[in-house]
């Protein structure tokens, strides 16, 4: 290895670049030692950040418990160490999403992040990194047994927390009916628990420095252990179409046409088959889609001088966060 490699913020085995998006993995980095994430840098950046993209979060302490999640109102005069202190201070998730968009030295960052990857994880076949979010939350924090639609991982920055990876493509952990209304955009992101789940899960507490990866739809969870500071990246790589196409066409025309064994397959022909027969029947007839169910009404708002971070607002409100959104889908 040169030493311009082992100089680069990632440097990893061999074996760890060929496993990456394959197995749940823990692997270093040293990103946490950027300027970029000092607390003077995030304080300012939560100062003037675009409010329809800062999301706030809620929620219990439960695991199984994935109704307590709940949208979080920002007042727009609330300055940036406020945001700081409540969640310093409560039971607060800061998602600042599209980070890639409203900040060019984050965007530099994570295209160099996926440029570095794809150079040494060729099975990927040429990440680009897509949707991102930096993630600021407080001791005790949760976020619920979950997957995403599309590849992603989380490079850990400041703080602890509990991870668990659990294998992707199980039916015993998340049932194909599941996967397929998730990728139809029928139902949120969150799936039901079960304890005994983690049997099968890669557990690790991450500190600063480390990276948690994990396969495309692999399940995970997280619980703080003090405040923490993360940076989520999605990716795209060609298998994300190949899955969601197949996953489309289970889910509106051989479930609907009631079959049951339904192949997740996504290799040969049948499978090439199936994406086709779903891209051409959607353009000739677009397939019905429900709406999803998530409410972006609440009646929380963030107070760093609350119990928790929060008050309870007169009266329900549409979340700040959620402006842009839901009149988009109005």
């Amino acid at each position: 290895m040169s030493a311009t490699e082992s100089e680069h913020p990632i440097c990893w085995t061999a074996e760890e670049y060929q496993q990456f998006g394959r197995v749940p993995q823990i692997s270093q980095h040293r990103y946490h030692t950027l300027p970029l994430f000092n607390t003077d840098v995030l304080v300012a950046l939560l100062d003037d950040y675009p409010r329809q993209h800062l999301q706030a979060y809620s929620m219990g302490t439960d695991p199984q418990r994935n109704e307590d999640w709940k949208q979080v109102d920002i007042a727009p005069e609330t300055r940036g160490a406020d945001l700081w202190r409540a969640v310093e201070n409560g039971r607060i998730w800061l998602n600042l999403v599209h980070i890639e968009s409203n900040r060019a030295e984050y965007r530099e960052l994570i295209d160099s992040m996926y440029v570095h990857l794809g150079e040494r994880c060729p099975h990927l076949r040429n990440p680009r990194g897509t949707h991102s979010a930096l993630l600021i939350s407080s001791p005790g924090a949760q976020v619920y047994y979950h997957l995403d639609a599309e590849p992603n991982m989380l490079w850990h920055l400041r703080g602890e927390k509990d991870v668990w990876l659990y294998p992707a493509m199980d039916p015993e952990l998340v049932p194909q009916d599941y996967l397929e209304d998730i990728y139809a955009g029928e139902i949120g992101e969150n799936l039901p628990y079960k304890p005994e789940f983690d049997r099968k899960a890669l557990h690790h507490r991450l500190v600063p420095g480390e990276a948690a990866s994990w396969p495309h739809n692999g399940p995970h969870r997280i619980v703080n252990v003090d405040m923490n500071v993360s940076l989520a990246t999605s990716y795209y790589t060609p298998v994300v179409y190949q899955r969601q196409y197949v996953q489309l066409a289970n889910r509106f025309i051989l479930r609907n046409l009631g079959v049951r064994e339904r192949s997740m397959a996504e290799q040969g022909l049948t499978p090439a088959t199936k994406r086709m027969a779903y891209r051409i029947i959607n353009k000739v007839k677009p397939f019905k889609r429900r709406v999803r169910s998530a409410s972006y009404i609440t009646d929380l708002q963030l107070d760093p001088d609350a119990p928790l971070g929060l008050r309870r607002l007169p009266e329900p409100k549409l979340a700040s966060f959620a402006s842009a959104r839901h009149t988009a889908e109005s």
